[in-house]
């Protein structure tokens, strides 16, 4: 059996069913399907403008009743690496970037020296020490160049 021109078949419940549709209802159809994508990744991966460039963020549900989501930036930075002419000296601005920077993931932590973990058992109170393992995972990842800020914005439909 041919299909007729301008027909498009679709399977509904397992039977073929012709339906007519216009190339002009494919294009609006398609033009929706994507303007709903963006707006769900707009929604999900906010960017917002600073003085040196913008950053895309991470917009995290809290595991909270009382709390809504929240935008989350992570690993922006607020000065220059203190490396190299730096070192030891005040911290300078950021350069500025062009595009878009991710800051969605943490950077790295200044460094600290985190082995002896008997010593912070005797030093830290037990309600620390008890996340300690936990606080293990964020540390690992340690340089110089640690000038981050992470930063944490309630959403307008949280609950207050």
């Amino acid at each position: 059996m041919s299909r007729p021109k301008g027909l498009l078949w679709l399977p509904l419940f397992f039977t073929p069913v012709c339906v007519m549709l216009n190339s002009n209802v494919l294009l609006w159809i398609t033009a929706l399907a994507i303007r709903f994508t963006l707006i769900d990744s707009q929604a999900q991966y906010p960017v917002v403008n600073t003085n040196y460039g913008k950053i895309r963020g991470l917009r995290t549900p809290l595991p909270n009743e009382i709390l809504g989501p929240v935008e989350q930036y992570l690993g922006v930075p607020y000065a220059s690496p203190p490396t190299g002419e730096r070192r030891f000296q005040p911290p300078e601005p950021p350069s500025s970037w062009t595009g878009v920077r991710n800051a969605t993931q943490f950077a790295a932590v200044c460094p600290q020296h985190l082995d002896e973990r008997s010593l912070l058992h005797d030093m830290l109170p037990i309600w620390f020490t008890a996340n300690l393992d936990t606080l293990m995972t964020y540390v690992q990842d340690q340089n110089e160049d640690c000038l981050y800020l992470n930063i944490y914005v309630p959403t307008e439909d949280g609950k207050y």
